[in-house]
């Protein structure tokens, strides 16, 4: 037992002290505390590893093989400590609503506030079952209960299929075609929520929703890219926790660009009626551009990140866009993550009724050239427009 604890020291200790975390040394660290499923693609180039017993997670990616740059966001004191709720990755599924007197996020307290947060442990430390897995493919299953802060008990089941994606089915899914000597992994994480109680979910006593979020370490120079709808602008924009000024956050040409260096606490919210169903980020410095893509639809019924009794709980977002930082907002230069998510519409569910929602992550590396072609046909913008100071 020490000489474990010993070596995943050592390991914590090497990965802190150097910029650049490998894939290899993450999976090295993981593989040692709790079972893997590995998938790969592109001849062993494109690479990402699950763990079922983790909630389920994607914790991270590589589009250069095991030495590649570790593309997820992995929180390595967490992990020492064995707190599952709290290490990261890059891939998870949560059930929304987040605020309003439907949240499963504040327990059944008075008053509906920040301080009665908690993230229920069928969402943060409970387990997958492991159905079917392949070197492409992985399909997991939960099954449990959730109450909303109104006290309406929903039982539920989420059924979760994770796919590794080909250079053929990137280009079919993104209608794209990219040059061979662009690096690139891409993944689709695909939901089913099922009610499997004996009654309907109805809205006025709350509803559930598919949440699907991926954590990633912020940069000074990480902008997150959002085309919306003409004549859009940051009025629209839902804005949550940290103000956010120019420098932060600005709509250039119909696009909305949001910082996300993992320094400053803040959050926004894109409606669906001026949402995309493709964004992205980007890093010069990382020379990596990701994209997001999405189940769209036409409905206008989502959850929003207020946290108070609300007469409208179910105006809200389609896309949460999330940066971390210091509790009290305060200015700091540690470095930790930033949340690139999507949600599915609330939806009356009858029993053994299901939703459906899939988000899928491309990250291209290479030159800016390259990445630049990508943005402006998939984007609409030039990189080097998107620019935050």
């Amino acid at each position: 037992m020490k000489h474990t604890f010993f070596f995943v020291f050592i390991i914590i200790l090497i990965s802190c002290n150097s910029s650049k975390v490998t894939y290899q040394s993450d999976l090295n660290l993981i593989k040692g505390q709790t079972t893997i499923v590995e998938l790969t693609a592109n001849k062993g180039r494109s690479r990402l590893f699950i763990t079922p017993e983790y909630q389920g997670k994607i914790m991270t990616s590589s589009f250069n093989g095991l030495p590649g740059e570790s593309n997820g966001w992995i929180n390595r004191e967490a992990l020492a400590e064995n707190n599952i709720a709290g290490i990261g990755g890059e891939d998870r599924v949560w059930i929304t609503p987040l605020g309003s007197q439907f949240s499963f996020y504040y327990q059944q307290i008075n008053p509906l506030n920040e301080d009665n947060w908690k993230v229920p442990s069928a969402l943060s430390d409970e387990k997958y079952e492991l159905l079917n897995s392949s070197t492409s493919k992985v399909e997991m299953t939960k099954e449990f209960t959730l109450t909303n802060f109104k006290n309406t008990r929903f039982n539920i089941r989420v059924n979760r299929t994770i796919k590794i994606l080909s250079a053929t089915e990137i280009n079919k899914n993104l209608q794209l075609e990219f040059p061979e000597n662009l690096k690139f992994v891409a993944f689709e994480s695909s939901h089913e929520l099922i009610n499997v109680g004996d009654k309907p979910w109805e809205k006025n006593t709350g509803l559930a929703g598919i949440w699907s979020a991926g954590m990633y370490k912020g940069t000074n120079d990480m902008v997150v890219i959002i085309p919306l709808a003409k004549n859009s602008s940051k009025d629209i924009i839902y804005k949550y926790l940290g103000e956010l000024r120019g420098d932060r956050l600005q709509v250039l040409k119909n696009v909305l660009l949001f910082k996300a260096d993992g320094k400053y606490r803040s959050k926004i919210g894109v409606p669906n009626n001026i949402a995309p169903e493709i964004y992205g980020c980007y890093s010069k410095g990382k020379k990596r551009l990701t994209i997001i893509q999405y189940k769209k639809t036409v409905s206008n019924s989502f959850s929003n990140s207020t946290v108070s009794i609300q007469k409208e709980p179910y105006k809200g977002e389609v896309i949460p866009i999330y940066n971390n930082g210091t509790m009290d907002y305060s200015k700091t230069d540690k470095t930790s993550f930033y949340e690139l998510e999507t949600t599915s519409p609330f939806v009356e569910l009858k029993p053994n009724e299901k939703l459906k929602h899939f988000h899928r992550v491309y990250h291209f590396s290479g030159s800016e050239k390259d990445l630049n072609n990508i943005s402006e046909k998939l984007l609409g913008i030039s990189l080097k427009d998107c620019i935050l100071k």
